[in-house]
């Protein structure tokens, strides 16, 4: 069993389940539950079992590609993609009533495909919520009167073909899931979208002259203006963002890779390592930690004209820095960079936004 550590999770779980609560309209809670949440019907589900006269809804949803072409947060997509090709399963059990433990027992939940059984482990679960594998519950955000539930992804691998009808039991109850190869959902203004047009990957040799943009990044005059200063670099083409989670500060160092940085004083180590990608749109980021905290790429995206575009792709990025898509932690001396390529979905020459989590910066 992992943990999934994502800050804003409980946020990502009532704009995904709110209709939980909500009168139904519909008399299939299956074609609902898609409606409400931009998801494919076919990677979605839900069975309703009776827990000591408390009704328990178990709201299931295979995860792929797909499912980030949905209203589903940011967030939850970051949280996510890393189960993308993994035949993983996001549950989530919910209540109508406010409770912080409840009746509910992953080890209860199987699969079932070509008559076979599967029942799945502990270690096969990954807890979105903290306690999820031993019934606790969390309040819904969206209000004491949208009851409480849990979150959790069921990872089952070689175990399961998703490309072969199967059921997902809980208590005798079942649901069916039949996964479609192709969808022909468009795109919702306003809404997530995953970046499924990425780009042919590219891999050059990890930098190894850091000492001194480290040094530069944690000095205590940080900011956009003194970065493009220290490198000669277009002041429009830099950015900066500093975030302090839980007192823990993560310096953000973004640079658009435009043409007149090949005159900047970045270095030619550096210049050749992104020389492929310039004037493209794509834009570099260093990340550091004068104190040491949580950080991962994954945790980007790209927002243009109210659209948001979430990366599920290794080829969405070039590691400028060794292990930069594997990072989850940047500690006190560490340098962690790379290169944010756009989607192919997104116009370079418009206006867009990168964002991290809640904040972001803007271009140009």
């Amino acid at each position: 069993m992992t943990r999934i550590t994502k800050t804003g999770r409980v946020v990502i779980w009532a704009l995904l389940l709110l209709w939980a609560a909500s009168p139904i309209v519909t008399a299939d809670l299956r074609d609902d539950l898609a409606q409400k949440t931009g998801l494919d019907r076919d990677l979605v589900n839900l069975v309703t079992v009776d827990v000591g006269g408390t009704e328990l809804t178990l709201t299931f949803v295979y995860i792929n590609e797909r499912t980030f072409q949905s209203k589903i947060s940011p967030e939850l997509s970051w949280t996510l993609q890393p189960f993308v090709g993994r035949n993983a399963i996001y549950v989530n059990p919910s209540v109508e009533t406010v409770v912080s433990q409840f009746g509910f027992d992953p080890q209860l939940i199987s699969i079932v495909q070509n008559g076979m059984a599967i029942g799945p482990g502990l270690d096969s679960w990954s807890e979105i919520t903290p306690g999820f594998l031993s019934g606790q519950f969390v309040v819904n955000p969206g209000g004491m009167e949208q009851g409480s539930g849990s979150e959790g992804v069921l990872v089952l691998d070689e175990s399961l073909d998703g490309r072969v009808a199967f059921d997902v039991m809980y208590a005798g109850e079942r649901a069916s899931f039949v996964i479609s190869a192709t969808s022909s959902v468009s795109q919702t203004t306003g809404s997530p979208s995953a970046a499924l047009q990425s780009h042919d990957p590219i891999e050059v040799a990890p930098l190894e002259s850091l000492d001194t943009v480290q040094e530069l990044l944690l000095h205590e005059a940080f900011s956009s203006e003194a970065m493009a200063a220290a490198f000669q670099l277009d002041a429009n083409l830099v950015r900066t963002i500093v975030l302090a989670p839980r007192g823990r500060e993560l310096r953000l160092f973004f640079v658009r890779l435009e043409a007149s940085i090949r005159t900047s004083l970045l270095g030619s180590e550096l210049l050749n390592a992104v020389d492929e990608v310039i004037g493209t749109g794509a834009v570099m980021v260093w990340a550091v930690s004068p104190t040491g905290t949580e950080f991962t790429p994954w945790n980007f995206y790209i927002r243009q004209n109210n659209t948001n575009y979430v990366f599920f792709s290794t080829a969405s990025f070039v590691e400028l820095t060794e292990n930069f898509l594997r990072v989850e932690r940047v500690e006190i001396g560490d340098v962690a960079a790379g290169v944010i390529r756009l989607p192919r979905s997104v116009d370079s020459s418009a206006a867009f936004s990168v964002l991290y989590g809640t904040s972001g910066v803007d271009y140009p």
